[in-house]
């Protein structure tokens, strides 16, 4: 057969290109790794930050209330006469302030015994006391006549008086629960009234415990079955000017005191009386016994007795003058009083000078 033969087979690759090919391969490898890498840290700049880590809020405590503040009252010792124990003024009014501090609702504290009663006022209000507690005890009977006034410090002014016969410890026990309710009673009226939108809910009454820790000042008094204090405490209003009471005189020599105890109880009743310890002509110490403090009178007596028949028997009557001067020693009024006690006859006496003088003047 002649002529050429045709061959279809694909010509031969060339021979220098499969030397190329294993380099270009890994160079390419190596150009999509490198373009791989950009692309991760361009995405990984584009990225939002991350949002920062949310603090959890800590949950509100709630904190403890404040416990209501007391009203603050300073209890001076008591005064008293010259016939009774020298300790029996502070004694007594240990036991109004650890009575009265038992029952609750007040923060009652001793005043000091150097504390003069013209400085009574300024002496509480230098504590930011609400109250002070004074008074005046003189034997009566077989027991104590014992007078108690609680003086509002703000105004200056007794808005309660109590006069009371002590014959035991439970009967003065009684009279320091009488005190703390006036002061409770008061405080709660004040309270009321400033928030008069809850005017018709009315305020519990503080529970009081009345427990016997008077320990050694029972000595005082003699025990018996207690009486029922009166609940009822009446705020006084006094005119301005006050009383000095001087001893009283006259006979019997022993009912002296209990004549002086009763005119200080009658007189306390109407006008804000002091008591000053002392005896003789009261017009001639009037002026010494007021010194600085002249918005006063000085108030005396004397005491009188007569036996008078009635029926079968006798019986003793007493009669008491009453004696009122100025500052200056004048004379103001002079009334008197009759009466099958003494206290009776004081009494008497003493109303017939209020109906006259009910401002003291």
């Amino acid at each position: 057969m002649t002529g050429e033969e045709t061959n279809d087979a694909a010509p031969p690759f060339p021979a220098g290109l499969l030397h190329e090919l294993p380099w270009r391969e890994g160079f390419v490898r190596r150009v999509f790794a490198a373009l791989l890498l950009v692309s991760t840290f361009a995405l990984i700049a584009a990225a939002p930050p991350p949002a920062p880590k949310a603090t959890p809020t800590p949950l509100p405590v709630a904190l403890p209330s404040a416990a209501p503040k007391l009203p603050l009252v300073v209890v001076y010792p008591f005064d008293f006469s010259t016939d009774m124990r020298s300790d029996t003024g502070t004694r007594t009014a240990q036991l109004f302030i650890s009575q009265m501090n038992a029952a609750g609702g007040v923060d009652a504290l001793q005043g000091p015994p150097a504390v003069k009663r013209a400085s009574y006022l300024d002496y509480a209000k230098s504590l930011t006391a609400a109250y002070y507690v004074a008074g005046y005890m003189t034997p009566l009977g077989s027991g104590v006549s014992l007078v108690e006034q609680v003086v509002d410090t703000s105004t200056g002014t007794i808005i309660l008086a109590a006069t009371a016969q002590i014959q035991n410890f439970e009967d003065a026990t009684s009279q320091a629960i009488t005190i703390r309710d006036g002061i409770v009673a008061r405080e709660q009226s004040k309270a009321q009234a400033f928030t008069e939108s809850s005017a018709e809910a009315t305020p519990a009454p503080l529970a009081s415990n009345q427990a016997n820790i008077g320990g050694g000042i029972a000595g005082l008094f003699k025990r018996r079955p207690r009486q029922t204090p009166d609940p009822h405490v009446t705020a006084i209003v006094k005119p301005a000017k006050g009383i000095f009471v001087v001893r009283a005189g006259g006979s019997p020599g022993t009912a002296l005191n209990e004549a002086t105890g009763a005119l200080y109880s009658a007189l306390n009743q109407h006008y804000a009386t002091r008591n000053t310890n002392s005896g003789g002509d009261a017009a001639r110490s009037a002026n010494a016994i007021c010194g600085a403090d002249r918005n006063n009178t000085v108030a005396t007596g004397t005491l009188s007795s007569k036996s008078v028949r009635h029926g079968f028997f006798n019986r003793t009557q007493y009669s008491f003058m009453l004696d009122v001067y100025t500052c200056f020693g004048a004379r103001l009024a002079e009334t008197s009083g009759d009466g099958d006690s003494v206290q009776s006859a004081v009494s008497a006496a003493v109303a017939a000078y209020v109906a006259d003088h009910p401002l003291n003047n």
